[in-house]
């Protein structure tokens, strides 16, 4: 009754060297289990719109995963050079648990740099509220920061530059890790 050769067979066949990751969703159908490829968080779909049967619903959902994981990794091994650009491989039931063949590497986050523009369309609410968690502690003494002075001040704009400036030049990037 399967048909899952058939996604095997069209992951096979097409070019999918652009993608970092792919997901096998387990679909729970009214008579069947069926399945699809997802790249890259749904850039590209095989199978969304007929997904391929995976086997009968009287079959216990368990047994169904369990399969998953022996199938999709006998087709990996099968099939190595299609499988392996992919940083993550990984399956489930749509709304269930994730299970990963290949977990993706874990990288350092990136944090972008502020500049004063960043803060340019901030009210002034906002703007202090940002200087009160995130202005370094050094900047709060150094600038005389007071928080409910300026939490209840409209800000002219050389005084809402002044500050985006000061957040800017002193963004505490270490508060953003915790």
């Amino acid at each position: 009754m399967s048909n899952l050769h058939l996604l095997f067979d069209a992951i096979e066949n097409t070019d999918l060297s652009g993608y970092r990751s792919l997901l096998f969703n387990i679909y729970e159908d009214k008579d069947h289990y069926t399945a699809e490829a997802c790249f890259d968080d749904e850039a590209f779909i095989i199978g969304r719109d007929n997904p391929f049967v995976i086997c009968e619903r009287s079959v216990p959902w368990e047994k169904v995963e369990s399969d998953m994981d022996s199938k999709i990794k006998a087709g990996i091994k099968e099939h190595e050079e299609t499988y392996k650009h992919f940083e993550s491989i990984s399956y489930g039931f749509v709304d269930g648990d994730l299970h990963y063949i290949r977990k993706p590497k874990k990288t350092e986050k990136q944090y972008v740099r502020y500049t004063s523009d960043d803060f340019k369309d901030f009210e002034s609410h906002k703007l202090t509220a940002w200087l009160s968690v995130y202005l370094t502690d050094e900047a709060k003494e150094k600038y005389k920061f007071d928080m409910m002075k300026l939490m209840f001040t409209d800000l002219t704009e050389e005084q809402h530059k002044y500050w985006r400036e000061i957040l800017a030049d002193n963004f505490d990037y270490e508060k953003c890790r915790e």
